[in-house]
């Protein structure tokens, strides 16, 4: 899932975006390390331009480009580069052949730097990405939400002649665009580009609050949950099934990681559904699945074993308290222990302000709507409600969706219920769906595929197949 859990220090980056003209750019490239993720790829350029000297920050990872910070030069040589908003600064310094920058890049921690010097910036290969002109019409969609928010996306539909079967597409956890752009990478887009080319239309949307879907008071998003978020799905169902190229009988959807959580709520709610295709969408709730994710992003990361049951330990100790409704006081003593001991699995030595606020968002993070429904709601009873074909994919290598903890949930629910799940293991994917090494979220920006080619025909041959019974 794509929202990662606090036993991860992330780096999320925030940016301001503005031009200068370039006289001299010098690239230095590297490899820093983040805790509970592994290396990220940066490139910082330093340019001398006509309104002063910027420090070029470029980080695949994060999808950004040569963002210019405005750099100062002191009186020990160092280049001094500061972002306030992000709280991030750099300071490095070139030596004297200009081959190499070294220093330290500071967000909360201190990061290593130690960058060679590159004539060019390495081009981010993404080969599915499509090209025009395709062989499908497009159509911008409108949906009014009944609680007054908008709702926009894209529908892609095949030549040819209809009305056709459609796929509604749910992103997963977070705020998403309607390609679900993560790290140069455009699943969604490719999925649709894909089974459009196939036969299938399909209505990928951006998310409440995001793009085109929007929201009049923003900050109302941070009391919603899967369940409001399946009512947006519902909405975009209804959205395709009412254009006149879509065949209603045949409308599904396909969710991703938490999308794969709401297919089946929404599901249960619209009985007129033709399918429902979860990519490692869970099969256990939140407090079963989120100890099996940090142990095996843990143990990836190279994270010593008692440690890192000492992690989970203290992780099962703190649901425990939130479903026991346990008082301010006694979360604070477990999430303070939480930290430690994540800190501790990490090789983490932090200042005492940095902890502190590492407990307040901890606490603030696990206690949010969002999280209370995830870690307690079980996905089983909703699929066990599911009338349509159900098809559930899991990569071998996804170490957030746990291939053998959900879909072994997945497989009871259909054994207990007869219901028509197909469920497929899918060898060497990760929660991507990428072909993938290790399955660490540090390879998703580093491989080029987008999604795996064979799981596109699967899924697209599936839909067919259950579509062309209706």
């Amino acid at each position: 899932m794509k929202k990662y859990n606090i036993s991860q220090v992330l780096l999320w980056l925030c940016f301001v975006i503005g031009t200068a003209s370039a006289q001299e750019t010098r690239l230095y490239s590297g490899e820093i390390q983040i805790p509970g993720i592994g290396p990220m790829e940066m490139t910082l350029g330093i340019s001398e331009t006509d309104a002063g000297t910027f420090l070029l920050l470029t980080v695949p990872m994060q999808g950004a480009k040569d963002i210019p910070l405005h750099a100062t030069y002191k009186k020990d040589g160092s280049l001094s580069a500061e972002l306030p908003q992000a709280e991030l600064q750099f300071i490095v310094f070139e030596n004297a052949e200009l081959t190499l920058l070294t220093g330290k890049m500071i967000q909360g921690l201190e990061f290593e730097i130690e960058f060679e010097r590159i004539t060019t910036h390495k081009e981010i290969v993404r080969p599915q990405l499509p090209e025009a002109p395709f062989p499908y019409i497009q159509y911008e969609v409108t949906a009014q939400h009944p609680e007054g928010h908008v709702l926009q996306g894209t529908l892609t539909i095949p030549e040819g002649r209809g009305p056709f079967p459609c796929a509604i597409l749910i992103s997963g956890s977070g705020m998403q665009d309607r390609d679900e752009s993560l790290m140069g990478h455009k699943p969604f887009l490719v999925i649709a580009d894909y089974l459009s080319r196939n036969g299938i239309a399909v209505l990928r949307y951006d998310d409440r609050g995001i793009g085109g879907s929007v929201m009049e008071n923003i900050e109302d998003i941070n009391g919603d949950t899967s369940e409001d978020f399946a009512t947006d799905a519902s909405v975009m169902v209804h959205a395709a099934r009412i254009h006149p190229e879509i065949d209603e009988r045949r409308v599904g959807v396909i969710g991703h990681s938490e999308g794969g959580l709401i297919g089946p709520m929404v599901a249960i709610t619209d009985p007129k559904l033709a399918f429902v295709v979860m990519l490692a969408g869970p099969g256990v709730a939140g407090f079963e699945l989120l100890p099996v994710q940090q142990a095996l992003l843990l143990h990836v990361s190279g994270a010593d074993g008692e440690i890192i049951d000492r992690v989970i330990d203290a992780s099962m100790s703190f649901y425990e308290l939130m479903q026991a409704n346990a008082s301010d006081e006694e979360l604070i003593e477990q999430m303070t222990e939480l930290i430690t001991v994540q800190f501790l699995a990490q090789h983490l030595e932090v200042s005492e302000e940095l902890f502190e606020q590492a407990i307040e968002e901890g606490i603030s993070q696990m206690t949010s709507p969002w999280m209370r429904f995830f870690l307690y709601y079980d996905p089983a009873l909703a699929l066990a409600q599911v009338t349509c074909p159900v098809l559930a994919l899991n990569g071998t290598k996804d170490l957030q969706v746990d291939a053998n903890q959900n879909l072994s949930a997945i497989e009871a629910v259909k054994s207990s219920t007869g219901n028509d799940i197909t469920i497929i293991e899918l060898e060497g994917l990760n929660h991507l769906f990428q072909p993938s090494t290790t399955g660490s979220i540090a390879e998703y920006a580093q491989i080029e595929i987008t999604f795996d080619y064979d799981t596109l025909v699967l899924m697209g041959n599936w839909i067919s197949e259950v579509t062309d019974a209706e």
